[in-house]
């Protein structure tokens, strides 16, 4: 019998980095000590503190880490192809898929904007740039070709536009809206679409 090939265990670091966004998300981060993500961790806390030295270099990390993965998943750079509803709607879901990957950090570093806002510009702030220059690129393009109005600003559009895909998915993960991810989507890339076509 042929038996399965175990998976990698995460190493030390990369197990601190987990326990201690989970911990984070769960608790806020006031509320979480560095004795709680190491025992989440399944390690002691003198092994925290070896690898960040402190619970503020910890989140640190943790914020690095999850922009990483917000900016790797968020990458999308297309020229238009004659169909905005469809051109627009890889971008929201681009963009919804991402966020709602991070989502959890951002919640948590939303209600620590006073207190921390260096990171929340990192992650809910800078991050996102680059993505936001590729749908500044394509708007570009389809005004270039007549497929979109000349007198849109496309910076406005990309803010605005990723602004009312984040509310709705905040809205959504906390009850607030009847409408379900695929409905919300596609009716703000429609009522986006209608305000910038020729």
């Amino acid at each position: 019998m042929k038996q399965k090939p175990q998976e990698p265990a995460l190493s030390t670091r990369q197990r601190l980095l987990e326990a201690a966004r989970a911990e984070f998300v769960e608790n806020g981060i006031e509320a979480a000590t560095t004795r709680k993500i190491a025992d989440r961790a399944g390690c002691n806390e003198v092994s925290l503190f070896r690898h960040f030295e402190s619970k503020q270099k910890l989140l640190a990390a943790v914020v690095q880490e999850t922009s990483d993965e917000f900016r790797s998943l968020c990458g999308c750079r297309m020229e238009p192809g004659g169909n905005l509803l469809d051109d627009l709607g890889t971008f929201a879901h681009v963009y919804s898929d991402s966020f709602e990957n991070c989502e959890g950090m951002a919640r948590t570093l939303i209600g620590e904007g006073r207190r921390r806002p260096s990171m929340v510009k990192e992650l809910i702030g800078d991050v996102i740039e680059p993505f936001h220059q590729s749908i500044v690129s394509y708007l570009e393009s389809g005004q270039k070709i007549g497929l979109i109005r000349k007198d849109l600003n496309p910076l406005a559009f990309a803010e605005i536009f990723t602004s009312a895909l984040m509310g709705g998915t905040l809205r959504r993960t906390s009850g607030l809206s009847a409408l379900d991810r695929e409905i919300w989507i596609r009716e703000t890339v429609r009522i986006f679409v209608t305000g910038i076509s020729v």
